[in-house]
């Protein structure tokens, strides 16, 4: 495949107009046309730019071998197809990023998730979604509120790329035969909101092999199972239902009030509190219902929660380039570029550790 037919791709993929790319590059839409139908070769300083805006390694247009899409998988997405594209490619530059850091300090790290028993999608059931949260519950070591530690061990312990960005959605997740598995989280949204799209893209990790074996795109079906399976991971029956028995009073009920309590310490909204609630002590719909109406009109008198807006890059991320940096395997342009942030502010990085030596440090365990 040439270079002219990879550019092409790469700026379909992100959605730009030639008219769009020349305002971005200055380099004028003949010559971009003239690139992308072989007539003439870009310079070496051009591609480097239009790699830069359409999010793409160099590499994607020089190697050989034409890297795979991955598929990406949405969660309350744009219905104009177009305003997926952007975020699509912001969120799979990010990964490619990432992967390279791992490549650049040998922290090539993976880790195999524990697997369901089912591996046809037509026979996942509802109770087999609940028992799958346990297990995973129980594999991963979540405790009591599986809020506060999922996405650090996702993180670090099965080394899933997760990230934030401000999109026109909540979550996309993708797992990459070169990158692994990746979350984007909306960082737009609540905490508690963002703790629930985590659980829920984590349902499609684990069964991406499968259900993408049969579809691209989650039917109506997975993802009600993806929601039974967060709902039920992120509040565990055996943890509710303690300290539902410290909190309710003699006629074995709670207000409304202390219900909002608990979502707050599960790290949920007070509606998915109430879906639990329902579902674990099998209240009638209509009683759901007008609990629900009855939440949302006490979230109106309530002062609204704190919400901390999160990093965009993972910790880990962070990490890997400040060791790429001081090992000299990154440059500081490309520490900058990789971090998001001046070349004034990079080099900060390297004074911070002026007397950092070459020699590596090690504790020998006897």
């Amino acid at each position: 495949m040439t270079i002219g037919e990879r550019l092409r791709i790469a700026r379909n993929a992100i959605g730009y107009t030639l008219e769009k790319v020349e305002q971005e590059s200055n380099i004028g839409s003949s010559s971009l046309s003239d690139f992308e139908n072989d007539k003439r070769e870009p310079k070496f300083s051009q591609l480097s730019k239009l790699a830069e805006i359409y999010k793409r390694s160099i590499d994607f247009f020089l190697t050989d071998r034409m890297p795979s899409e991955p598929i990406m998988l949405w969660r309350d997405g744009p219905s104009n197809a177009d305003q997926l594209k952007e975020p699509e490619s912001e969120f799979r530059r990010l990964c490619q990023q990432y992967h390279k850091l791992e490549l650049c300090t040998v922290e090539t790290r993976k880790a195999t998730f524990p697997q369901p028993d089912v591996v046809n999608p037509d026979q996942f059931s509802w109770r087999q979604a609940e028992s799958f949260a346990r297990k995973i519950h129980n594999d991963l070591c979540l405790g009591d509120i599986p809020s506060a530690s999922l996405k650090k061990i996702l993180e670090e312990r099965y080394y899933v790329k997760i990230f934030h960005l401000e999109f026109s959605g909540s979550a996309i997740s993708t797992v990459s035969e070169e990158f692994g598995p990746a979350i984007l989280l909306n960082n737009r949204n609540t905490s508690w909101r963002r703790n629930y799209d985590l659980a829920h893209e984590l349902f499609h990790l684990l069964t991406w092999n499968i259900f993408r074996t049969k579809s691209k795109e989650p039917c109506e079906n997975e993802e009600k199972l993806a929601d039974s399976f967060a709902s039920k991971l992120l509040m565990p029956e055996e943890s509710l239902k303690q300290r539902i028995d410290v909190m309710a009073d003699e006629h074995e009920g709670l207000h409304l009030e202390q219900l909002d309590d608990l979502a707050r310490e599960f790290g949920v909204s007070l509606d998915a509190m109430v879906y639990r609630i329902s579902s674990l002590f099998r209240i009638k719909k209509e009683d759901t219902e007008q609990y629900l109406i009855a939440a949302k009109q006490l979230a109106k008198l309530h002062k609204s929660r704190e919400s901390e807006e999160p990093e965009t890059l993972p910790e880990r991320y962070c990490d890997l380039a400040q060791r790429a940096l001081r090992n000299g395997r990154l440059s500081i342009i490309q520490f900058a570029k990789y971090m998001g942030i001046s070349y004034k502010k990079a080099q900060e990085y390297l004074a911070d550790d002026e007397d950092f030596t070459d020699e590596e440090i090690s504790i020998f365990i006897a």
